[in-house]
């Protein structure tokens, strides 16, 4: 046998795609592996754990020599997870199985030094690839076996060794392998379990803006004390966000595995995601990056999930003016290695400050010692993404925590639910799940135009400068939302003056807010 070719699959960004391995024994060169990468140049570190590997695994490589090489592309050289592909490539060529044992299958896993075939990470967007171009079979390492399993319609072959994988390609002989994480439960998408019975009396109106926020998928912002509740408001939105449906699911889950961070009890992320990053964080752990960038940061890890920044104007400039393209566009791009990615980053984006440097500019604390100058250019610090809020809070301690109990996250979340289902089947045609999501243009003209008696307050507003444009529409989304909730088939002028009152964190007229 002179020529051979196996398939394997790398990770861009988060996406597989399938590769060809070819193999040739090569004539006039002593024996040994040479491995090429798409480039054409050497790869000399993926041959020296595969002659390693093969050799300590008592295959004799001394007679025959082997080039393996991967198409030619600009794609830079894949990582370790195309191991057992090359190795595959090189023993067949030297005779230990026949070529026709991998047809129709793709094998991922890196190759120890001893023999052994080692976890990669990103299995679930591999294998995802690998079912979507119509193959039946996948090999993977045995401890990544849970988390490939996890793509329906595909079988899995876990080996622990180079041997094992050798008894199965030569006479079918499935391992009897443990499967970390087998009946493992879903994911509950790593935010706190926490619940809006909790939180203390005297917080009607941020529940109310939690849950338009939460039925229309609006960008909140919170301002307020030490102490006023804004990470406990925080923490209990994603308990009133709908489950991810299945696409969503494998989506957010892929997101973790090229992470390296899905661990084999972890079964598909069925809860949106929550995602909390310091204050301190630097650039590679918002957006991610590493080699060829390909790891995920934390904005992509709270796709379809929270993206919450506590002490928003704590956060350095450049990261801020950052977040603002992943914000608008849902993804972040990333170029590294010579390529480019690109990850999913819909978030929910919730921001919170407080209203001065000292943080006791309200809420019957110390009287503050800043001046309004003071407060000016702390705020301005978020400006860039405070304007793409939609509801905007301010907070103050409560005055006290006697009374009555609120509505649990369980019930206000049905409400949501039922005002996303409207939001959705509005929208479908267009391709729009929230309200959140609708340009403005859609909103202010055609079928959805509303009456200048209903949207009269609103037209006053951006009249003498009080709302620019871009806040005419958010408050026209926030309108819709509210109308969702009451479950209306348009706002009409008491959402209309209600999204204005969430939108400005103003009191309207008595009466208006119906």
């Amino acid at each position: 046998m002179e020529q051979v070719t196996t398939n394997a699959v790398r990770l861009v960004g988060v996406t597989g795609r399938l590769e060809l391995v070819h193999g040739e024994q090569v004539s006039g060169r002593r024996a040994g592996i040479v491995i090429l990468g798409p480039d054409g140049r050497s790869m000399p570190e993926a041959r020296d754990r595969l002659y390693a590997g093969i050799t300590n695994s008592h295959w004799d490589l001394s007679r025959t020599p082997v080039r393996v090489s991967l198409p030619p592309s600009h794609e830079p050289s894949p990582g370790s997870g195309t191991d057992l592909a090359f190795a595959a490539a090189v023993l067949t060529l030297n005779g230990v199985f026949r070529p026709t044992a991998l047809e129709g299958v793709v094998l991922v896993g890196e190759l120890g030094l001893d023999g052994s075939i080692r976890p990669v990470r990103g299995v679930l967007p591999m294998v995802a690839a690998a079912a979507r171009a119509g193959f039946a079979t996948v090999v993977v390492p045995a401890a990544n076996a849970h988390e490939a399993s996890l793509v329906p319609g595909v079988q899995i072959i876990a080996v622990n060794s180079l041997r094992q994988f050798v008894r199965w390609a030569s006479f079918g002989i499935t391992p009897e392998v443990s499967v970390p994480g087998a009946g493992a439960a879903p994911y509950a998408g790593g935010g706190p379990i926490v619940d809006l019975a909790d939180l203390p009396p005297g917080m009607s109106r941020a529940r109310w803006a939690l849950e338009v926020a939460a039925a229309g998928g609006h960008h909140l912002g919170m301002l307020g004390p030490l102490g006023s509740g804004k990470a406990m408001l925080a923490e209990r939105l994603p308990s009133l966000l709908p489950d991810l449906g299945d696409d969503d699911a494998v989506e957010v889950t892929a997101l973790r595995s090229a992470a390296g961070l899905l661990q084999p009890s972890d079964g598909l992320v069925r809860r949106p995601p929550w995602q909390a990053p310091h204050h301190s964080a630097s650039l590679p752990m918002l957006f991610g990056g590493g080699p060829r960038a390909s790891r995920p940061g934390a904005v992509s890890l709270a796709h379809r999930g929270v993206f919450f920044l506590d002490q928003t104007p704590e956060f350095g400039h450049r990261a801020l003016t950052s977040l603002c393209q992943p914000i608008d566009d849902g993804q972040v791009r990333l170029g590294g290695g010579g390529a480019t990615v690109t990850y999913p980053a819909q978030v929910h984006l919730v921001l919170a400050a407080q209203s001065c440097p000292c943080g006791q500019s309200t809420g019957g604390g110390p009287r503050c010692g800043c001046t309004s100058r003071d407060r000016a250019r702390y705020l301005s610090r978020m400006s860039v993404l405070w304007e793409r809020t939609d509801i905007r809070l301010r907070l103050e301690i409560p005055a006290s925590h006697d009374g009555d109990a609120g509505e649990s996250s369980a019930v206000v979340a049905e409400r949501v639910t039922r005002a996303r289902e409207l939001a959705t089947d509005r929208w479908a045609a267009l391709g729009y799940r929230v309200n959140a999501q609708v340009p403005g243009e859609v909103l202010r003209t055609g079928v959805c135009t509303l009456p200048t008696c209903d949207i009269n307050p609103l037209l006053e507003l951006r009249h003498v400068g009080a709302v620019s444009d871009d806040g005419y529409d958010r408050i026209l989304r926030v309108a819709w939302t509210v109308a969702d909730l009451r479950r209306a088939d348009r706002p009409e002028l008491g959402d209309v003056n209600a999204a204005i009152e969430l939108h400005l964190d103003q009191p309207q007229p008595p009466g208006a807010h119906r």
